[in-house]
């Protein structure tokens, strides 16, 4: 019978060599390995067109100018070490601000790869292999969020803000062929049907509406190919409607990239409807009813419904199963097809999460969890929590029917439209280092439970352990309520005290934590009041506050670190963040 405490600790021992450690613990390992990557390229190089003969002699190198460059590189590369060496350490497990961690030594290696054969991943033609291996590593993360992945499609971006805008561009580019076959269609029909049984009229109806339409005659209602101001005009006299354009309905925790990619891809700060936060501070399902059938009541298509897995703030999960099961709905009671985007940017990798009765996550997280899968894409980020070096994200989606967009074409390149990717990217040159890092870190560490799952599950326990810790270490140290995750949160107040002066004690202790050289590193964020109402309103009542203030602020602490509550280092990270909290208190 195996000894479940023993598996266990074979289990952590064995994931300590996907990391370099706090003190380069495994630098022999990763320089025979970089070594080995080196070699192995300096080797490559010498077989490809072994009869040209040599460009830089033995001469060469010897020569006074040619030493002297070498002299100088080295100079300039010993100022740029100790540049560098004032960085933020973030991988260190002092360093729990933003969501950024150590980098696992499979996405190093990756990256280090890549950029020694500095593929462009915009088309074969310059990147013949490392197209292939970013299909792979899409592949693996579809596996992981849940899609199928002979019927989904994506690519990685440069990070969550890139892949949220690709997802408006598909749901938008969905939105404009169903409603230009509509608008085609009630012109001649005279059906009196509304325009948004026609913006959301799903694929089959679709189809079935442009068998005998003429590419060109679509064309001429579609508002990506036609003046959308012309198309307006004519929504405006065929369905006898005041159009006013669609909405984009998104919880008020979302990123910053959504109400900035609506007003880039020219919809308007207008066509943003924020959806109200509950008291969990999480999307209001009454409140995003209420907007969308405000939004069908007033004619306006809902391009697209924006659920959030893993906040900024706060790390947390909207409910995306009562969100999905809501969208599900309305397809089934009125014919309504509304394309639901999940940006899990910080929290996709969550899905490696096993569920087990000792598991830190609760089962309305593990619901939201499960129901990813539902949506129409997703926005994943493999350098937060899938410790993958910057910039590496991705933008997937469930059908390759939505992924395709219309192309554009370069004379100068030759794409592979059988793919149908590229050119469906809204980049154009791009490094092919994020894909091939993740998709190392897959076959090494495993987007699975026992992979990424173990890894990121201690994370949400060290957060837990040091909430215990900190509400016995100090009774003003108020802990913000319902993490779900690996993001602690927390302000410093007294009893009864005006909402100002907890906030001014809050800036103190960050301020004593952003000296150059401090033990540890946080970051601090502000709830607006106006957004985060009921949940600030039920989590200022534990000290009974005066709220004399538009917002509260707190102290931000992202546990992703897998060291954080190490027992084999000298120090106990735990117990001396507390020791320097106090002194800061």
């Amino acid at each position: 019978m195996i000894d479940k405490k023993t598996s266990k600790q074979s289990s952590e021992i064995a994931l300590k060599s996907f990391f370099l450690g706090p003190r380069a613990e495994n630098s022999p390992l990763v320089k025979k390995l970089v070594d080995f990557i080196f070699t192995h390229w300096f080797e490559w190089r010498k077989k490809n067109y072994p009869n040209d003969g040599v460009a830089i002699t033995e001469k060469d190198q010897i020569a006074p100018e040619f030493q002297q460059k070498t002299e100088e590189m080295k100079l300039h590369l010993i100022d740029l070490l100790s540049r560098l060496q004032k960085e933020v350490p973030s991988f260190s497990p002092r360093y729990v601000g933003h969501m950024v961690s150590e980098i696992s030594v499979p996405a190093l290696l990756g990256h280090i790869v890549t950029l020694l054969h500095n593929p462009n991943n915009i088309t074969g033609e310059v990147a013949r292999v490392s197209i292939d291996i970013e299909r792979e590593a899409i592949c693996d993360l579809m596996v992981m969020l849940g899609y199928d992945p002979e019927n989904g499609r994506g690519h990685f971006t440069s990070g969550g803000t890139v892949a949220n805008f690709e997802g408006l561009i598909r749901a938008r580019s969905r939105l404009a062929k169903w409603m230009a076959a509509g608008i085609f269609t009630e012109n001649i029909s005279r059906s009196k049907k509304s325009i948004l049984e026609y913006a959301h009229q799903g694929w089959d109806r679709f189809e079935n509406l442009t068998k005998y339409i003429a590419t060109d005659e679509l064309k001429q209602c579609h508002f990506l190919h036609y003046s959308p101001v012309e198309v307006a005009k004519k929504i405006d006299r065929i369905f006898n409607i005041d159009y006013k354009g669609p909405v984009v309905l998104a919880p008020q925790s979302k990123h910053y990239s959504w109400p900035k990619g609506i007003i880039m891809l020219g919809l308007g700060a207008e066509s943003f409807w924020p959806i109200e936060l509950d008291k969990y501070g999480m999307l209001s399902i009454s409140d995003l009813k209420k907007k969308t059938e405000l939004a069908l009541k007033e004619n306006r298509p809902v391009l697209s419904i924006v659920s959030v897995a893993g906040t900024t703030e706060l790390g947390d999960f909207d409910p995306i199963h009562e969100v999905a099961d809501y969208i599900e709905n309305l397809e089934k009671s009125q014919d309504l097809h509304i394309w639901h985007h999940v940006d899990g940017a910080y929290g996709g990798f969550f899905r490696t999460l096993a569920k087990h009765k000792n598991s830190p996550i609760k089962e309305h997280t593990f619901n939201a969890i499960d129901a990813i899968p539902r949506s129409n894409s997703i926005t994943v980020d493999p350098h937060k929590l899938g410790y993958v070096p910057y910039a590496s994200g991705a933008f997937v989606c469930k059908d390759f029917k939505e992924y395709y967009v219309a192309p554009f074409d370069a004379p100068y390149l030759r794409f592979d439209y059988n793919s149908n990717k590229m050119p469906q990217t809204l980049e154009g040159s791009r490094s092919a280092g994020g894909a091939i890092a993740c998709w190392l870190t897959s076959k090494c560490v495993g987007f699975n439970s026992s992979g990424y799952g173990t890894i990121l599950e201690k994370t949400i326990k060290q957060r837990q352990e040091l909430e215990v810790l900190l509400k016995a270490s100090h009774i003003n140290i108020r802990i913000a309520p319902h993490s779900q995750t690996n993001i602690l949160c927390f302000c410093i107040a007294e009893d009864g005290e005006e909402i100002s002066k907890t906030n001014a004690a809050t800036e103190k202790v960050y301020e004593a934590f952003s000296q150059e050289s401090v033990p540890f590193y946080v970051s601090m964020t502000s709830l607006k009041w106006d957004l985060y109402k009921e949940f600030l309103d039920d989590y200022v009542k534990d000290w009974d506050a005066k709220v004399d203030a538009s917002e509260l602020t707190l102290i931000r602490m992202t546990l992703m670190n897998p060291f954080f509550d190490s027992k084999d280092t000298k120090v106990n990270y735990q117990d001396e963040f507390i020791r320097e909290l106090l002194k800061a208190i």
